[in-house]
């Protein structure tokens, strides 16, 4: 009976140790860990306060708020009323403004300004006056450019079904011509090829805004240049411009 009751209360101190070690193990999971995998020191847990963080040499002091970042406080938010000096009244500036000053000493305005010099008499003797950059126009030289040929106009000829370009050349000169002596724009005119050459006269499709210069480029192409005779059986956009 003895050995008995002995057995059943070391059963329960085995029991009861357990349990004690199960809730230890327990705590022991939430328990804040550093990176080396120590508990850091503890920290006050109001207020402001430098806490010691590491042991011997590496030990270190670090500033403790335990007040969240995202609520304001006095370091996070100016809740202090403005000093007097710097707030706005009535008929004054918060920030004074600099004192006018009207005139300056002879070593008190430095402006790159050039010498006076005379006014040229014409555009001319400007020309001739020295440049005062000595390298302007350095390793620069007049290039001599062929005149271009005189020619009434440049001729450009494309195909109605596939726009491609079946004849361009520029048309010889013709002193008599109406576009030889005032503006125009490019026209444009619609032709039809046949075996036997042009069909009637061109179509005028766009204007070159000189009705002179119209007529004379439909009589042009028709009896003078001779298009059709140029170009195969089809139909064609010819264009014309200066």
């Amino acid at each position: 009976m003895v050995a008995r009751k002995t057995r059943k209360r070391a059963g329960w101190w085995v029991a009861g140790l357990t349990l004690v070690c199960a809730a230890g193990g327990f705590l022991m999971l939430f328990r804040p860990m550093d990176s080396a995998g120590r508990k850091p020191a503890p920290g006050p847990r109001q207020g402001l306060g430098l806490v010691v963080v590491g042991e011997g040499t590496s030990s270190r002091l670090q500033l403790y708020d335990p007040t969240p970042l995202f609520l304001p406080t006095e370091w996070n938010a100016s809740q202090q009323p403005l000093p007097a000096g710097v707030r706005p009244q009535p008929g004054k500036e918060v920030f004074g403004t600099f004192e006018p000053k009207f005139q300056f000493g002879e070593g008190g305005l430095r402006l790159p300004l050039p010498p006076n010099g005379e006014m040229p008499a014409s555009p001319v003797a400007l020309l001739r006056e020295p440049s005062p950059d000595p390298f302007l126009g350095f390793d620069r030289e007049d290039l001599r450019l062929p005149p271009l040929a005189a020619r009434l106009g440049c001729l450009e000829v494309r195909e109605m079904g596939t726009g491609r370009i079946v004849l361009a050349e520029d048309l010889p000169d013709e002193p008599a011509s109406p576009a030889k002596h005032t503006d125009w724009q490019p026209a444009e005119f619609l032709i039809v090829v046949t075996a036997t050459g042009m069909l009637g006269r061109p179509v005028e499709m766009g204007s070159s805004n000189v009705e002179e210069v119209d007529v004379f480029f439909r009589n042009y192409f028709a009896k003078t240049f001779h298009l059709g005779e140029k170009l195969p059986p089809g139909r064609y956009r010819v264009i014309v411009g200066p």
